[in-house]
């Protein structure tokens, strides 16, 4: 008989991090949290267990590993925006990565590895497809966050697991939802602004998913003995700039894309933003990841368009003052 499912969660005081913990947790599932310290609002309840660590403290790592005996493992510790620290960046992103698969591999009690990874691995590229799949090409170029999500989805392919150990790699969109609680984020940012940027005229389809539809689908996974693979974690549709500008009653206007560069790459030699020129291409270019795989394996049915998606978070996220 399996033991009762208990989850580790790396990156446990993240904004998706966090709301998995609390979606967990409040179900009855023993949670452990792997960060450098607490969420501001972390889980409050007794299947809630909190262990501050950095994931490059190896030792300290397999430690909690070993004691917690977890039956899953969701990876989530990276840093999402750039730093000025290469090393830093490297050593978090791809070093954890490593040591989390590792860990999980000499952990008997592992029954699961879920590798969060980004539809970003798949390039913002001028000539794009509407739908990214599974299978698409993978070519992130200088976006630093992507590529090291492709190294380290490499890494995982090529890794020596044992046979008991499944994995599973969910490439996600970008995720909104009330639960967000640092200033800043899509959310705010495009909110706050009084106009949308159309780069080089391009009225560029953008995806969300609502973190509810996250919660379900990995719940979904967690509880799927079988499943192995990669997966887009993504709806089946996207919204695009004019029609969420529309939405707020705010002006889509033309911007140069190489002025946008230029800007935020000034910006990011200064040290003014955390904006690097990649960036600027990542808001021009779509990136968009056709969700059907998963979605199908379950005969799931989304509860948010990506449009919804959006203005839902935009709606709860100003009632509750964090917007």
């Amino acid at each position: 008989m399996n033991a009762p499912t208990k989850i580790l969660i790396t990156g446990a005081s993240g904004y998706v991090g966090n709301f998995l913990a609390h979606h967990f947790s409040q179900q009855g599932t023993t949670v452990i949290g792997l960060d450098l310290k607490p969420h501001p609002k972390a889980p409050d309840n007794p299947n809630f267990h909190f262990y501050s660590c950095d994931v490059r403290q190896s030792e300290k790592m397999l430690g909690i590993f070993k004691k917690a005996e977890p039956t899953h493992v969701l990876h989530l510790a990276y840093l999402m925006d750039p730093t000025h620290d290469k090393t830093l960046e490297y050593e978090i992103d791809v070093i954890g990565s490593q040591n989390a698969l590792h860990f999980a591999h000499q952990t008997p009690s592992v029954r699961q590895f879920i590798l969060f990874s980004s539809t970003s691995i798949y390039g913002a590229h001028k000539n794009n497809p509407e739908f990214f799949t599974e299978n698409s090409p993978r070519n992130p170029e200088d976006y630093t966050y992507a590529v090291y999500k492709k190294q380290i989805e490499e890494y995982y392919r090529d890794f020596k697991k044992r046979n008991d150990l499944k994995m599973v790699i969910l490439r996600m969109t970008t995720a909104v939802g009330p639960s967000y609680y640092k200033p800043g984020g899509v959310v705010s940012s495009f909110t706050k602004s009084p106009l949308a940027l159309l780069l080089d005229g391009i009225n560029t389809r953008v995806q969300f998913i609502h973190e509810d539809d996250v919660k379900n689908l990995v719940g979904k996974v967690v509880n799927d003995a079988d499943i192995e693979g990669v997966y887009n974690l993504c709806p089946k549709n996207y919204t695009n700039l004019k029609e969420l500008a529309n939405a707020q009653n705010k002006s889509a206007i033309y911007f140069p894309l190489w002025l946008l560069k230029l800007v935020f790459g000034l910006l990011w030699h200064l040290r003014l933003a955390n904006f690097t020129p990649a960036i600027a291409k990542l808001m021009a270019y779509s990136i968009v990841g056709s969700g059907n795989k998963l979605a199908t394996r379950y005969n799931y049915h989304f509860k948010f368009t990506a449009k919804e998606a959006f203005l839902n978070a935009v709606e709860k996220r100003r009632t509750l003052g964090t917007l």
